[in-house]
């Protein structure tokens, strides 16, 4: 008896150090992932930019970026004003906003690619459960953000853990750690100069060809990418000629504010509402699209308010100027300060005509 449970207990010890043994390298790299941070998102935010590089960077999770920026500097900046929306909303800028606001006023930008819907709402919530002020809204609300699915799974895409209650720490670090396990992206963190052409053409590192980063107002400068379309139109498009060939968009969906939406857009007017904040929803216009169909404008006027929303989707002299947007969907920055102007003169008169 006494033979047999020490054998026992020597195939357990046996079958626990195999264990152990095949298990080292995937314990290594969960420890070399916590150890260098490759997306900045394990390590405390420190107030530095998330996404280093003299040419390159890698692509930051912007909605992670937003949140932690805002902890770390709401403390000495107090704002009291946001702007909301997908990247999209990235030229709509806190300097171009804030010459319509009270000279007390302290923008912040949440904007992240691919912004869902309900990305805005719960951004609004997380505010209001910790009691940051928010005095002035400006949403920026694309024919496709009420549509645009969520991709809690994607770095860098999903959400902070902290505003969405769909998703946990643990949710947030597997989706950065299944990115970090991509061969490519793992090799770029030790010798970027040998992946770099490729990782740029899979779109998983973008060239750095901002004006630099605002980070109290969580802002990329695209002011220089500006004077090379004004001034050189022919070397910034001639490199993208696919912007300039573009088909133009199908129209929008039938109905693109389907029941989801319209519940998400009721929730994000009552929050705005009840804390009597003073917002303004702009949707921009897309090269070579149609505009917001009547029916989604007539249900988005009702939900936010007509006085609230500027519709520039069918505006024909932006749709189909080239020279407007850095792609298909981007306006230039001077652009997107002409819609604020244009939004707080209620010039936009052209929504009268048929469509």
């Amino acid at each position: 008896m006494g033979d047999e449970s020490a054998r026992e207990r020597h195939a357990l010890k046996t079958f626990v150090c195999r264990a152990l043994i095949a298990l080292l390298p995937v314990m290594a790299f969960v420890v070399l992932y916590l150890a260098i941070d490759p997306f900045k998102v394990v390590h405390p935010y420190d107030g530095i930019s998330v996404a280093p590089g003299d040419s390159l960077e890698r692509i930051p999770n912007k909605r992670y970026v937003a949140v932690e920026g805002l902890k770390y500097y709401n403390g000495t900046q107090h704002y009291n004003s946001f702007i909301f929306g997908s990247s999209i909303s990235s030229n709509f800028t806190a300097e171009a906003w804030k010459k319509h606001l009270p000279a007390d006023a302290s923008v912040y930008h949440f904007t992240a690619g691919a912004e869902p819907l309900v990305g805005i709402r719960d951004e609004l919530r997380y505010l209001f459960d910790h009691q940051v002020p928010v005095e002035h809204a400006l949403l920026v609300m694309e024919e496709e953000l009420f549509r645009r699915p969520t991709r809690y799974n994607e770095m860098p895409f999903v959400p902070h853990y902290d505003v969405s209650p769909d998703v946990t720490w643990l949710d947030f670090q597997r989706a950065h750690f299944n990115a970090f396990r991509d061969p490519d992206m793992f090799v770029y963190s030790f010798f970027p100069s040998l992946v770099v052409n490729k990782l740029v053409e899979e779109g998983k590192l973008q060239p750095v060809t901002n004006g630099g980063r605002d980070e109290l107002t969580n802002e990329d400068s695209s002011r220089g990418i500006d004077s090379l379309v004004l001034n050189n139109p022919g070397e910034y498009y001639g490199a993208r000629p696919w912007v300039v060939n573009m088909s133009p968009y199908p129209n929008p969906l039938p109905l693109s504010i389907d029941a989801t939406a319209e519940k998400l857009l009721r929730e994000i007017a009552d929050m705005l509402q009840t804390h009597h904040v003073d917002y303004l929803v702009i949707v921009p216009p897309r090269f070579r699209s149609e505009a917001l169909l009547p029916l989604d404008h007539v249900l988005l006027c009702e939900i936010m308010g007509r006085d609230r929303v500027h519709d520039f989707s069918g505006d024909k002299a932006l749709v189909h100027d080239l020279y407007t947007y850095y792609d298909g969907t981007h306006l230039l920055t001077h652009r997107c300060t002409e819609l604020i102007d244009r939004s707080y003169a209620h010039d936009d008169k052209w929504l009268t005509m048929p469509r």
